[in-house]
């Protein structure tokens, strides 16, 4: 997996638009884009600023995860299914990501309740 792909996955999955993202990262729009699409490759310390959002490590966005034996490939199929985010999962966050936090806050208790209660 390359580090524009796992950029977009990983800036869609946190719910952000590019033009959100940018303004947390203090850069344009268009950065963002450029990132995405492989025009152009963050520096270090951006790099630093994404893995800092995305509570991911530098290695986890250019798509090498280390192990004691050296650093292996790690796709952002691997990371999903390690977050066992399957289609119903993935269907309510793209539902929840416009809303304000109080109200996703209250969609994951209730869908909590339900799946602990649920016979």
């Amino acid at each position: 997996m390359k580090l524009k792909e796992n950029l977009k996955f990983l800036r869609r999955n946190a719910g952000y638009t590019q033009t959100e993202l940018a303004k947390k990262m203090h850069l344009r729009q268009y950065n963002i884009s450029d990132y995405e699409i492989g025009r152009i490759e963050p520096n270090i310390q951006t790099l630093i600023k994404f893995a800092d959002i995305f509570n991911v490590s530098v290695d986890f966005i250019i798509g090498r995860k280390g192990n004691e034996e050296g650093s292996e490939d790690f796709s952002i199929d691997q990371y999903v299914g390690e977050l066992h985010v399957d289609k119903y999962t993935s269907a309510i966050s793209d539902a929840m990501k416009n809303l304000p936090e109080e109200k996703k806050k209250k969609i994951v208790d209730a869908v909590l309740f339900l799946v602990h209660n649920y016979d």
